[in-house]
């Protein structure tokens, strides 16, 4: 009987290890666009009474017509406590705005991107603004992943993606990208 109950109690702890490991994630991200402003920006995310309509309450990291946001998020694992810590670097060919007042940006997620799972956290987001007028704007993104698992194997990814964004009368901001920087919002 004591040697089942050993047993058991092994594997409870051999499953839970497998479940919940640390983890390293390293994404490099390259917009290019014409006819669009790239944009990094920071702040607090927050969901919108529109649907599918979000607000950052935040600064501009960087703008231009080509971006590069490189971001490494470790999330540590602890028995009953995460911890999630983030860094981003974002490198712009356009001015750079590291300080300054604070702004509030109205959000639609593009292709693939998740907002709704990061509201009320502090974020980086990376955004495209088209300009406003006739046409679509053309817009090029590079992104590759590196997750480096404690437990398990590594995993990357690389994808490139073209899109034509169309232009409305007041202009937009379409989200390319969101990385946690490891707070939450101050209400």
């Amino acid at each position: 009987m004591r040697l089942i109950i050993a047993s058991a109690i092994v594997a409870l702890a051999t499953a839970a290890a497998a479940n919940a490991q640390d983890s390293k994630t390293t994404t490099r991200t390259n917009i290019k666009a014409d006819d669009a402003r790239v944009m990094s920006m920071t702040g607090c995310l927050r969901q919108e009474v529109t649907p599918g309509v979000f607000a950052l309450d935040g600064t501009t990291a960087a703008a231009g017509k080509e971006l590069q946001t490189k971001s490494k998020v470790k999330t540590d694992v602890d028995n009953d406590k995460v911890t999630v810590k983030g860094k981003s670097e974002t490198k712009a060919d356009g001015a750079v705005a590291t300080a300054g007042s604070g702004s509030t940006f109205l959000l639609v997620p593009g292709n693939n991107v998740d907002l709704a799972s990061h509201v009320g956290q502090q974020v980086r987001i990376s955004a495209i603004q088209v300009k406003p007028g006739h046409g679509d704007a053309e817009v090029k993104i590079k992104d590759k992943t590196r997750v480096d698992n404690e437990h398990s194997p590594d995993a990357k990814s690389e994808t490139n993606t073209k899109l034509e964004l169309p232009r409305s009368p007041a202009g937009q901001y379409s989200v390319m990208s969101v990385t946690p920087t490891g707070g939450s919002c101050v209400r």
